[in-house]
């Protein structure tokens, strides 16, 4: 049987579809099968899941569709109407596998329960040179805004026995980075019996050699001491934050229910950007947030102003069904919040050119992704995007690079002559 997996949103979507398609690559049958692995975070999301669906069905008139994830557990009869042929929410996604053929015959099945991450795992080379592991599902916060907590079950982490194993498997096959993802990595090991946090996993982790390790996102109650000292001294994790802002206003946050206040979120910032050498943050924000008036968008651009952040993803508000969110009053006009959202996104720019500036005359560590006309691209250990000119690589490796130049895509540099990877 041929099957395809598509997927769209997080990073954790993007891990498992490609968990999916390593072990649908050999189921039994005839026919063709398209799983459309979905996203519901926001209108647009859905949208998108929709238009992909029917898509496939227009092109594909023979194939049977399954739709997977969150847009089939939140958002299940738009995409019956797209022209799913089957759905399958999260708790049933990482049994996919076992399930479609019994599915695709028509037969009923009632797995028990959510399956524990162990049973999810990468056994060969990722389909990208920087390899994705996922470690935890599940969220507690409850942010009133979010539906993944309501969608993605509950608390669930890999042990750091399990993840060292993946990861071992994955260095095996090459790759020189692995990020690490979850839907709230800053919960890692509350379930677990012993609760090892994330600073025991990277600890363990870091026993595998040769390979450099990140955090894909980590909410602001995740960066410990423990955390920033753990990073300060070890080369191997990569010195770059992702952490979620969503708003510098402390009003705001409460009726977001985000469990800080905008000074909190700067001291765990700067804490980190002063004790990592060669640190960058990145952030995300949410605009036009019930409440959200001129005054607190202008206190989230100065938290913003105070950090200059690498990167800055800006949403705007999406009323999602199911959300505490969604009753609360003082709705902002669309084109006011599309107004702050270009607003911050020109900021964004001139923050990126800001730390690019900052690292012309160093020397970076470069995982190649891409190589073209003898030109490699990829990113370095503080995610700044490189170009990158010299002696023939390939994608996979490391390079070391000399920044000479910046712009606002990213930074321009030539290979020097000797290549390191990752150490011990």
């Amino acid at each position: 049987m041929r099957v395809t997996v598509h997927t769209l949103g997080c990073r954790v979507n993007q891990y498992e579809a490609e968990v999916l398609a390593e072990r649908l690559a050999s189921l039994p049958g005839e026919g063709e099968v398209h799983v459309v692995n979905t996203c519901t975070v926001t209108a647009l999301a859905d949208r998108k899941s929709r238009k992909l669906i029917a898509r496939l069905k227009r092109e594909r008139p023979g194939a049977v569709v399954v739709a997977v994830g969150c847009g089939a557990d939140g958002a299940p009869g738009g995409l019956r109407r797209a022209g799913a042929d089957l759905l399958v929410g999260n708790r049933d996604k990482a049994r996919l596998p076992e399930l479609l053929g019994p599915l695709l015959r028509g037969e009923a099945v009632s797995p028990d329960g959510w399956p524990p991450l162990e049973e999810e795992g990468l056994g060969g080379p990722a389909p990208r040179a920087r390899a994705l592991l996922k470690v935890q599902d599940g969220c507690t916060a409850g942010c009133t805004f979010c539906r993944a907590w309501l969608l993605r079950g509950p608390l669930r982490s890999k042990t750091p026995s399990a993840a060292r194993a993946e990861a071992e498997a994955l260095a095996r096959a090459g790759h020189r980075e692995i990020v690490l993802v979850g839907v709230n990595l800053a919960q890692y090991g509350e379930d677990l019996p012993a609760r090892p946090r994330l600073v025991a996993l990277l600890e363990e982790l870091l026993e595998v050699p040769g390979v450099r390790f990140r955090l894909s996102s980590l909410n602001p109650e995740g960066v410990t001491e423990g955390l920033v000292a753990l990073f300060a001294s070890e080369r191997r994790l990569c010195p770059y934050l992702h952490l979620p802002l969503q708003s510098g206003d402390d009003g705001v946050l409460r009726r977001m229910g985000r469990p800080y206040t905008g000074a909190e979120y700067l001291e765990r910032a700067r804490l980190f950007l002063s004790r990592v050498p060669g640190s960058a943050l990145g952030a995300d924000v949410l605009v036009g947030f019930p409440g959200e008036d001129e005054a607190a968008f202008g206190r989230t651009v100065e938290v913003l102003d105070a950090l200059i952040p690498l990167n800055v993803h800006v949403f705007r508000y999406s009323s999602r069904p199911g959300t505490a969110a969604a009753r609360l009053p003082g709705r902002v006009p669309p084109q006011e919040a599309a107004r702050r959202a270009a607003f911050l996104a020109e900021r964004a720019r001139a923050w990126r050119e800001e730390v690019h500036r900052r690292f012309v005359g160093r020397t970076v560590e470069v995982v190649v992704e891409e190589v073209r006309g003898g030109v490699a691209w990829g990113r370095s250990e503080a995610y700044l995007w490189v170009e990158a000119r010299g002696a023939g690589t390939a994608p996979g490796t490391i390079v070391r690079v000399h920044v000479v130049a910046s712009g606002d895509g990213g930074v321009q540099g030539v290979i020097e002559d000797r290549k390191e990877g990752c150490g011990n």
